[in-house]
């Protein structure tokens, strides 16, 4: 058996990363798809909170990050969002995990719903990826509708994502708050692409 100790192993190509075990290590993240008996904290999670409320039928665009205070915080700040347009992108690619859950209040026979929209040439054209919400025949009331998906973000100027609200009602609006996550997005990177 042979051991060899050293304090530093550089990369022979910085573009490569070094390979130990068939597990690839590059710019301090470790890129294997899977690896056993190997834990890592996440690299990225951010939230986002809908400020005010919306009863149009079109994408939510007046999110902001929570501040620190009490004790809420992210985990990098690798997802941004337009508040023109609504639309999440990314400064890092990855398989990212989103999570809409948006506080809905309705009135009578409205029909209101959401959205995750997905977008890989910069929203000339999209797909949409979830979508959750109730239709007609309900009284008033509110409800919190939730919707998920797994991006897989490939191209950081081009793969972005909205949250796209239907409401056809002006009685029916989609909640905001500046104080409180009451309709929020969470952006959660689950590894690398």
């Amino acid at each position: 058996m042979s051991q060899i100790n050293v304090n530093t192993v550089n990369e022979y190509a910085s573009a490569n990363g070094v390979t130990v075990d068939g597990v690839l290590i590059k710019d301090g993240a470790i890129a294997s798809t899977f690896i056993t008996g190997l834990t890592s904290g996440l690299s990225s999670a951010q939230i986002f909170r809908l400020t005010t409320n919306t009863n149009n039928t079109t994408f939510l665009k007046l999110w902001e990050a929570p501040d620190n205070t009490p004790a809420q915080g992210s985990i990098g700040s690798v997802v941004s969002v337009d508040t023109s347009t609504g639309y999440f992108s990314f400064s890092a690619t990855g398989k990212y995990l989103v999570t809409s859950s948006i506080l809905m209040f309705y009135h009578g026979n409205s029909t209101i719903s959401q959205q995750i929209i997905f977008s890989d040439d910069d929203f000339s054209s999209s797909t949409v990826f979830a979508s959750k919400g109730f239709g007609a025949g309900y009284n008033s009331g509110a409800k919190a509708v939730d919707t998920s998906a797994i991006l897989d973000i490939q191209n950081t100027t081009n793969d972005k994502f909205g949250i796209y609200s239907i409401c056809n009602n002006t009685n029916s609006f989609c909640q905001g708050n500046t104080d409180q996550n009451m309709s929020m997005v969470s952006i959660i990177k689950l590894g690398e692409t």
